[in-house]
């Protein structure tokens, strides 16, 4: 059954279209149809739709911004900015354009721009002060500059503002687990797990949380939370791959099942366009995991010879040398710093 903001938009957009039948020019039902197919992640018939609105009102800051948001959700940065600037241009004289900074900075960060997306965010934050999203965002580009205390400044901050924001306590608890404060990263995830247990954005959640654990040698806490996060996504690849690759290389043997993880990440692969060495080191620590020692080989010499980090090429050799020997490749032990961390 189709969830009921989804319902909502599709009768918009069939009540739109009804009306554009009968008046085509008719700006307001194409700028609210193609703000719900942008709902829906329609985004060509989202930009269709502002497209016909720009050609016979090309100062529409609404329309501007709202193809800016589909050009974003396609990907297409450099276009979604070049619209969100041009709105910003023609509205610099409105007190409501903390939005449209918001956007303009969000496409900036997932573009890589992280000084100038912060920038954005400033200035959206100045003018609302209590703009939470744009204040977790701030922090999220921190975190991408390695700022990692400025970024718990602002998930504080922002969750002050929303207690409920699983994004944030989300955030938050990655800053701390790069600053190597385990422990209170694995309370972060937690907290942000509880918002809404069943939420399936919790899948990312519950895998960052068993890496963490794993980390500390907690495995039965980690397989618990691989686990759930492929219950939570069990169409997602990756979520297929996280579990997949524990159960190949555990330390501890009673956790590793070889025959459960060579189906894991062959189902991944099938669902993917594109094989990474990531990938095919999975495949081979799967067929190892099983003493299929010749299969192992073949698919690391396969990942070696597209890894494109030399560290990862540095291991790579290494697998494919205990591989030879017939020996297993096993995650480290943690140090006892990690374990107490």
């Amino acid at each position: 059954m189709m969830p009921a903001n989804k319902q909502q938009h599709v009768k918009v957009i069939a009540e739109c279209t009804e009306e554009l039948e009968a008046c085509p020019d008719d700006l307001y039902a194409l700028n609210l149809r193609g703000s719900s197919w942008n709902e829906l992640k329609q985004y060509e018939n989202a930009i269709a739709d502002f497209d016909k609105v720009l050609c016979w009102a090309p100062d529409r800051v609404d329309a501007l911004n709202n193809r800016g948001r589909a050009y974003s959700g396609q990907g297409h940065h450099n276009l979604a900015i070049a619209d969100f600037t041009k709105a910003i241009g023609l509205a610099s004289k409105q007190n409501d354009l903390q939005h449209i900074y918001f956007n303009r900075g969000r496409s900036q960060r997932l573009k890589g721009n992280h000084e100038e997306s912060i920038e954005d965010f400033n200035e959206a934050i100045r003018r609302d002060p209590q703009y939470a999203k744009a204040i977790r965002m701030r922090g999220l580009a921190w975190n991408d500059l390695e700022q990692f205390r400025k970024a718990i400044s602002d998930f504080d901050l922002s969750i002050r503002i929303d207690p409920k924001s699983a994004a944030s306590y989300h955030g938050r608890a990655c800053a701390w687990v790069r600053l190597g404060k385990l422990r209170k990263g694995i309370a972060d995830f937690t907290r942000a797990i509880l918002v809404d247990p069943n939420d399936p954005k919790n899948a990312a959640t519950h895998a960052n949380r068993g890496r963490v654990w794993r980390r500390k040698g907690k495995y039965c806490k980690a397989l618990s939370d691989y686990e759930r996060a492929l219950e939570l996504d069990d169409c997602s690849a990756q979520r297929l791959v996280d579990l997949a690759d524990f159960l190949a290389t555990c330390p501890k043997g009673r956790f590793r099942d070889g025959s459960r993880s060579l189906q894991l990440i062959t189902e991944a692969c099938e669902m993917m366009d594109h094989i990474s060495a990531e990938h095919l080191d999975c495949l081979a620590s799967a067929h190892a995991a099983r003493g299929n020692f010749s299969s192992a080989i073949s698919f690391q010499k396969k990942a070696l010879a597209i890894a494109p980090e030399d560290d990862d090429r540095i291991n790579m050799r290494r697998y494919i040398e205990s591989y030879e020997a017939g020996q297993l490749c096993v995650d480290e032990r943690p140090r006892w710093l990690e374990r107490w961390a």
